[in-house]
């Protein structure tokens, strides 16, 4: 007899992301079954990136709109884009500490999804820091995500398993970053299935996105009925 995988009751969540493509590389598949289970989720990206823009080839809202489009397409409604300077969050660590605080103080999050404390990204590592320290203490699970191609030794706990449908849906989405699909390795289709499917191989699916646990808070235990 196997067992039932978990089923994480989850009303309110919240997703951090440094920059416009963060959330979407890492966790877009997952934050979209959320979206569809009917949780309510609320998206804050630091970054506009306007620094990052080719303003040769597109204009410099671009990431700003790719990112509204995204947005739109897994279904959330709540998403807010700031304009902190890209590759300069460690000078304003305290303004992102001040505003994720916010947020917590404001709602009440059953979830937080954030970056990985090991990112080489500077900004990436600021923004996991800044989410630890406004979550200290509370009884909100926080599981950071990875984005590739700047987390080696990434090492997951939480696996949320994802059918080839989801798949498609997340290759969909990303392909909405028009500006940033093929200029960056990470961003290539291949390149993202197969770090799918490298965590689906972990837990017995087809793909997977994967989690590092910061904090998983256990309210209860149940359990199914099981029929021989």
């Amino acid at each position: 007899m196997e067992n039932d995988p978990m089923i994480w009751d989850v009303d309110n969540v919240l997703v951090l992301s440094a920059h416009t493509d963060d959330m979407e590389v890492g966790a877009g598949a997952t934050v979209r079954r959320l979206v569809e289970s009917g949780a309510k989720v609320k998206s804050l990206v630091f970054s506009d990136c306007k620094k990052s823009v080719d303003i040769s080839k597109y204009p410099l809202d671009v990431l700003r709109t790719e990112c509204r489009a995204a947005a739109d397409h897994i279904g959330i409604k709540d998403l807010t884009i700031l304009e902190l300077p890209v590759r300069d969050f460690p000078n304003h660590r305290q303004e992102i500490l001040e505003t994720i605080y916010a947020l917590r103080k404001k709602d009440d999050f059953d979830l937080v999804l954030t970056l990985w404390t090991g990112d080489l990204h500077q900004d990436h590592k600021v923004v996991a820091e800044e989410t630890f320290r406004a979550f200290m203490r509370t009884d909100v699970s926080v599981l950071s995500y990875e984005v590739a191609g700047s987390s080696p030794g990434f090492v997951p706990q939480v696996f949320f398993p994802l059918a080839e449908d989801d798949v498609e849906r997340k290759m969909e989405m990303l392909s909405l970053y028009r500006s940033q699909v093929e200029r960056r390795g990470y961003f290539t289709i291949n390149a993202v299935r197969s770090v799918m499917g490298y965590h689906g191989h972990h837990c017995g699916a087809p793909y997977a996105e994967a989690f590092s646990l910061h904090r998983g808070v256990v309210c209860g235990f149940g359990r199914k009925a099981h029929h021989s």
